[in-house]
C-alpha cells in the first residue's frame, strides 16, 4: 500500500468513521479513494483547499436530493466526524500541506464505457433520469453554481479558443466545429431554459445493472461539475459520450433526448442546439485535455475518451447537422421539418405548372407493386439477368395496356437490398429500403419536362453502379424565401450538355431525356422524381452530400423524418386525377403490423405463439434471408421448414407446373408418386423399401407408430427425454418434450422416457476417463431400463422413436453406439426402432443424407418430413417390406393428399437440389465453419 493510500484509508476512519480496504480511483481535479468498509463501501474526495467552494457544492447538492427524497440512484453524502470544521466538508493535512475532504457512498454498477452494445433503452433511461434531476433540483441554490471553469458550455467559444494552441493535430478541424456550431446556437441562445444540471453524464459517470430482461441505469456519479447552465446541455453532453464509437451516433442523441422529453419536454429551440453543443463539448473536451495532458504526462484519466472524441468530431464534420436536428425534434415529439408545411403549401397551390412528361405518355399509367412482398416480382436469380428486368418491366406495361408504369412513394422495396444501399447500423448494415420519389418507367429517350419554373442548380452524372447517372436538380422559389428543390435522376447523357447550373427553365421546358441501363445506373430506363425541402448543397458550411446528388431511399426507421425532407412528388407529376401514386396511410408496416397482430389474437387460438416479444412481419424469403415488410434482411438460422432455400425456383416451376396440370389423391395412377418413392428410396439402405406419403411430420410419425403397433402386437413405446414427434394425441403421449413441460399431464402408463443421451450435461458426462463409446453403452442401457420397466407395467414393447439427434432436446449428438446398443435392445424385445428424420434428415448433418447413418445403424422405419417439400406439406414414412405388409392387414389406410401429385414435384425438386448443388458436402463444410 503506497503513501498516500495509508493517508487516505487513516483519513475516512479518523473523519469519516469507515476503516476498510483503501484503493485508488481515477480522477481529473481530485484524488478519489475506493475505501470498504463493514458498513458498506464510500469514495472519499480529498484536493487542495481551492477545491473547498466545489467539494461543499457537490455534498450540499447530493444533500437537498436526500432531503427531497429523490428516487434516482446517486451518491448520498458522508458527513465527517462533530470534529470536523464544516458540516459537509472536513479540512485535513495531506502529504504536508492543507486539504480539504468530502465522502459520499459508493454506488454499484458497471460504467456504460465498459458496456457493449450500449442499449439505445439504457439510454432513454438515463435521459428520463437527467430530466427527474432536474426538476429535483429546481428549487437547489448554492453560490458555486455560478463558477467559472472549462465545462461550462456558455464558455465553450472562449475555453476552446484559449487552449487551441495545446492541440498536436486537428486544430482546423476544432475551429470548424466550433464556428459551426454558434452559427446555430447564437440565434436562439437568449431563449434557451436554464436550471441545475449535473454538466458531466459522462460514460465512466453513468452506471449499468445487467439483468435478464436487459441492462437497467444503475446509478449517476461525480457531481463535481454541477452548475447552472442549459438545460438542453445537460442532453447534449450526455448524448457526446454516449455517442461515440457508434455506428449511427445520432441514434444515441435521440435516444436520451427522447427520454428527457418524456419527462420534460424539450422545445424546438433546444431541440436546434442539442447537436451544435455536442459539437462544442467536443472541442472542450479534445482542448481541455490537451493542456491538461500536457501539465499531467502520468494521468491516464486524462486521455481516456479522447481518440473516440476525435473519431466523433470526424463524424460531425460529414453530419448534416439540419437532418440532426430533424431527427432530434421527432425522437421529442414535434414535427421534423418545422418548414414542411409551408413548402407542401407552395408545390400544391403553384398555377404555373406542366406534367413532367408529354401527356401521351401520362395518359394510361399502371401502378407497378415493387414492394417487399410483391408477387409479381421476379426471382433475384433470374432478375440479375442481363435485360432481365427491362424485359419484365416491358412486359407489364404491355400486358396492362400501359403508356408509362409508376413506382410508388413511400414504397418498401427488395430492390435495394444491395451494399450499395446500405448505411451503417449499431446491429450490422441497414438497408435503405423505402423509396421516397416517384419513378416513371418509360422507354428510353422519352423527355422529361421541369414542371415548374426554376433554376438549374446542378447538372451531374452520378454513374455508379445503381446510382442516378445524368442527374438534374432545380432550385424552386417560395413566396417566403426559403424555396425547394426537385431531383430528376436517371436521364440520358445528352442531358449533361443540354443544361448547366445557373440556366433558368419554365414550366415545360425540357430539361432531359430519360437514359438506357448502361448510363443510368443499371436500371430499366424511368425517372427518379423527388421534392427536397432542404437545399442539397448546403449544410451549416459543409457538403455532406456529392453535389448533384441526393439520398432517394432511405431507412425505413428514419422514414418519418425523411419524408419530411422528401414529400410526396405527386403534385408536379402531371399524371391522371385520382392516380394512386402514395403507399396508403394503413400499409405502412408499423400500423400493418399493430393491426396484424390484434386480428391474430382475436382469430386464432392463444397457444399459437410467436417468437419475439416485439414479433417480426416476415413477408419475403429469398434463399437463406427472411424480409419483413419494411425490407430489413434477417439470416434465417431458425427456420427448418425451407431446407433448399426460400423462393427457391426450382421448387416453385414444379409445384406451379404441376398444379396447372393435375393434382388429385393416391387412387390413381400417376407418375409423380412413383418417381419420388424410387428416388427417396435410392438413398435407403436395404431393407428399407416401402415408401408411404403422407402430408406432414406428425401424420409421418402416426402412421409409424400404428404400423410397430400392429407389427409387433404391442403397445409400449421407449422415447428419450427432450424428443418431440409431432402435435396429434397420440404423438403427445410419446413426446418428453411436450407431456414433461407446460401443460403437460406427464407420460401414460405404456410410455417410458430414457435418460437423454447428453455427454456434456446428462446423467452420464465426457470426463473421468470415461470414452465416448463407454457413454454409448451407458445411455443405451437406459433403454434397456425403460423396456424392463414397459414389461414391469404389463405393457410389451411396440417401439423404439427417437430422433438421431435430439432437435428440441438442445441439437444433442449421442454418443458412438448409443443407437446401435438402443436398437438391439428394442429389437430383442420385440419392439420396432423408428428413427425420426422429420427436422435432421435430407442432408442436414453435413455427413450424411440421414441422421441415423452418423451411428451405422438401420432403423426398420424412418419418418421424413419438414424440409422435404421446401415448405409445401408433405412427408413419408420409409420401411420395410415386412412391416408394410404386417400393416396390410384388412384395415385400408388412404391419406387424401398424401402422395398428390403437386406434393410429390414439390419433394422430388428438393431431392433435386440437394444432390445438383451438392448441398450435403456444403452443410458439411458450413458446419465445420462454426464448429
Amino acid at each position: 500500500m503506497s503513501s498516500r493510500t495509508r493517508r487516505a484509508g487513516a483519513i475516512a476512519r479518523d473523519v469519516f468513521g469507515v476503516a476498510g480496504e483503501v484503493r485508488r480511483l481515477p480522477g481529473e481535479c481530485d484524488l478519489n479513494f475506493r475505501v470498504s468498509g463493514p458498513g458498506g463501501d464510500i469514495v472519499l474526495k480529498l484536493s487542495p483547499l481551492l477545491r473547498l467552494p466545489v467539494f461543499d457544492l457537490v455534498t450540499a447538492c447530493l444533500e437537498h436530493l436526500e432531503a427531497a427524497e429523490f428516487p434516482g440512484p446517486v451518491p448520498r453524502p458522508v458527513p465527517p466526524s462533530a470534529t470536523a470544521a464544516s458540516p459537509r466538508v472536513a479540512h485535513v493535512t495531506f502529504e504536508g500541506a492543507p486539504y480539504v475532504a468530502c465522502a459520499v457512498t459508493w454506488l454499484d454498477g458497471i460504467p456504460l464505457a465498459e458496456v457493449r452494445p450500449r442499449s439505445l433503452a439504457v439510454l432513454e433511461e438515463l435521459g428520463a433520469f437527467l430530466a427527474e434531476l432536474g426538476a429535483a433540483l429546481a428549487d437547489f441554490d448554492h453560490p458555486a453554481l455560478e463558477r467559472d471553469f472549462p465545462w461550462r458550455m456558455e464558455a465553450a467559444s472562449t475555453v476552446v479558443d484559449s487552449h487551441l494552441q495545446y492541440l498536436e493535430r486537428g486544430r482546423e478541424l476544432v475551429e470548424i466545429t466550433a464556428d459551426r456550431a454558434w452559427v446555430r446556437l447564437d440565434p436562439v441562445v437568449d431563449e434557451l431554459s436554464g436550471g441545475v444540471i449535473h454538466n458531466d453524464g459522462n460514460d465512466f459517470n453513468v452506471l449499468i445493472q445487467p439483468s435478464l430482461e436487459g441492462p437497467r441505469l444503475a446509478g449517476l456519479i461525480d457531481f463535481g461539475d454541477v452548475l447552472d447552465s442549459w438545460r438542453a446541455a445537460e442532453v447534449a453532453i450526455s448524448a457526446t459520450y454516449a455517442m461515440m464509437d457508434r455506428a449511427d451516433p445520432l441514434d444515441a442523441a435521440c435516444a436520451i433526448a427522447r427520454g428527457y422529453a418524456s419527462v420534460t419536454p424539450l422545445n424546438a429551440e433546444e431541440c436546434r442546439v442539442i447537436l451544435p453543443m455536442v459539437g462544442l463539448r467536443l472541442c472542450q473536451s479534445v482542448t481541455v485535455q490537451a493542456r491538461r495532458m500536457r501539465e499531467q504526462p502520468e494521468n491516464e484519466y486524462l486521455a481516456v475518451s479522447q481518440e473516440a472524441a476525435w473519431r466523433l468530431l470526424d463524424v460531425l464534420a460529414r453530419t448534416d447537422w439540419r437532418i440532426g436536428e430533424f431527427r432530434i425534434r421527432d425522437a421529442c415529439g414535434l414535427a421534423p421539418n418545422p418548414g414542411l408545411s409551408a413548402m407542401t403549401r407552395c408545390v400544391r397551390d403553384a398555377e404555373a405548372r406542366a406534367p413532367v412528361m408529354p401527356p401521351a405518355v401520362l395518359a394510361r399509367p399502371h401502378l407497378l407493386d415493387l414492394s417487399v412482398e410483391s408477387p409479381d416480382l421476379p426471382h433475384p436469380d433470374h432478375a440479375a439477368a442481363a435485360g432481365a428486368a427491362e424485359a419484365w418491366m416491358e412486359r407489364e406495361i404491355a400486358a396492362a395496356g400501359a403508356t408509362v408504369a409508376i413506382g410508388r412513394y413511400g414504397e418498401a422495396r427488395l430492390l435495394y437490398d444491395t451494399p450499395a444501399f446500405q448505411a451503417p447500423g449499431d446491429n450490422g448494415p441497414e438497408s435503405r429500403t423505402v423509396h421516397l420519389g416517384l419513378d416513371f418507367f418509360a422507354p428510353s429517350g422519352t423527355p422529361v419536362h421541369a414542371p415548374l419554373a426554376g433554376t438549374v442548380l446542378a447538372v451531374a452524372h452520378n454513374e455508379r453502379p445503381l446510382d442516378y447517372g445524368p442527374t438534374v436538380i432545380l432550385r424552386h422559389t417560395t413566396p417566403d424565401g426559403t424555396g425547394f428543390h426537385t431531383l430528376f435522376g436517371h436521364l440520358d447523357r445528352a442531358t449533361l450538355d443540354h443544361l448547366a447550373p445557373g440556366d433558368r427553365v419554365e414550366p415545360g421546358d425540357v430539361i432531359g431525356w430519360l437514359g438506357d441501363a448502361s448510363v443510368n445506373g443499371g436500371w430499366p430506363p424511368h425517372l427518379h422524381l423527388q421534392v427536397m425541402a432542404l437545399d442539397p448543397l448546403y449544410a451549416d458550411g459543409t457538403l455532406p452530400h456529392e453535389r448533384g446528388n441526393f439520398p432517394g431511399v432511405v431507412r425505413h426507421r428514419l422514414r418519418n423524418v425523411w419524408e419530411s425532407i422528401l414529400p410526396d412528388p405527386t403534385p408536379l407529376a402531371g399524371l391522371p386525377a385520382g392516380t394512386p401514386t402514395s403507399v396508403a396511410p394503413a400499409e405502412e408496416p408499423v400500423l400493418r403490423k399493430r393491426v396484424l397482430h390484434d386480428k391474430r389474437k382475436t382469430v386464432l387460438g392463444s397457444s399459437l405463439s410467436l417468437s419475439y416479444a416485439d414479433p417480426v412481419h416476415i413477408v419475403r424469403g429469398v434463399g437463406a434471408y427472411l424480409y419483413d415488410d419494411t425490407g430489413r434482411r434477417y439470416l434465417d438460422t431458425v427456420n427448418n421448414v425451407p431446407h433448399v432455400g426460400h423462393g427457391n425456383p426450382r421448387v416453385a416451376e414444379a409445384i406451379a407446373r404441376q398444379v396447372r396440370v393435375l393434382n388429385s389423391n393416391t387412387r390413381y395412377l400417376h407418375t409423380e408418386i412413383v418417381a419420388l418413392a424410387e428416388e427417396l428410396l435410392a438413398h435407403f439402405p436395404d431393407p428399407l423399401e416401402v415408401v408411404f406419403p403422407v402430408c406432414s411430420g406428425s401424420e409421418a410419425n402416426e402412421l409409424a407408430l400404428r404400423m410397430a403397433r400392429c407389427h409387433s402386437g404391442h403397445d409400449g413405446v421407449v422415447c428419450v427425454e427432450g424428443g418431440y414427434h409431432g402435435n396429434t394425441g397420440g404423438l403427445v403421449e410419446i413426446s418428453h418434450y411436450k407431456f414433461a413441460g407446460p401443460g403437460g399431464a406427464g407420460p401414460g402408463d405404456r410410455v417410458v422416457a430414457a435418460a437423454m443421451p447428453d455427454v456434456y450435461r446428462g446423467r452420464f458426462r465426457r470426463g473421468c476417463g470415461v470414452s465416448d463409446e463407454k457413454l454409448g453403452v451407458r445411455y443405451a442401457g437406459e433403454v434397456a431400463s425403460a423396456v424392463r420397466l414397459l414389461r414391469e407395467r404389463g405393457h410389451g414393447v411396440a417401439a423404439f422413436v427417437a430422433e438421431p439427434i435430439l432437435s428440441c432436446g438442445g441439437q444433442i449428438e449421442p454418443p458412438p453406439g448409443y443407437l446401435e446398443g438402443a436398437y438391439r435392445h428394442v429389437r430383442e424385445a420385440g419392439g420396432v426402432c423408428v428413427a425420426d428424420e422429420v427436422q435432421v434428415g435430407f442432408g442436414r448433418v453435413g455427413d450424411a443424407l440421414w441422421g441415423f447413418e452418423l451411428q451405422g445403424v438401420v432403423p426398420d422405419i424412418v419418418t421424413l418430413g419438414k424440409p422435404m417439400g421446401n415448405g409445401h406439406p408433405v412427408a413419408a414414412v420409409v420401411t420395410t417390406r415386412e412391416i408394410a405388409d404386417s400393416f396390410a392387414n384388412g384395415m385400408e389406410y388412404f391419406s387424401t393428399f398424401g402422395g398428390n401429385p403437386v406434393s410429390c414435384a414439390a419433394a422430388r425438386a428438393v431431392l433435386a437440389e440437394i444432390g445438383e448443388r451438392g448441398l450435403v458436402e456444403h452443410a458439411r463444410v458450413v458446419g465445420a465453419g462454426l464448429v
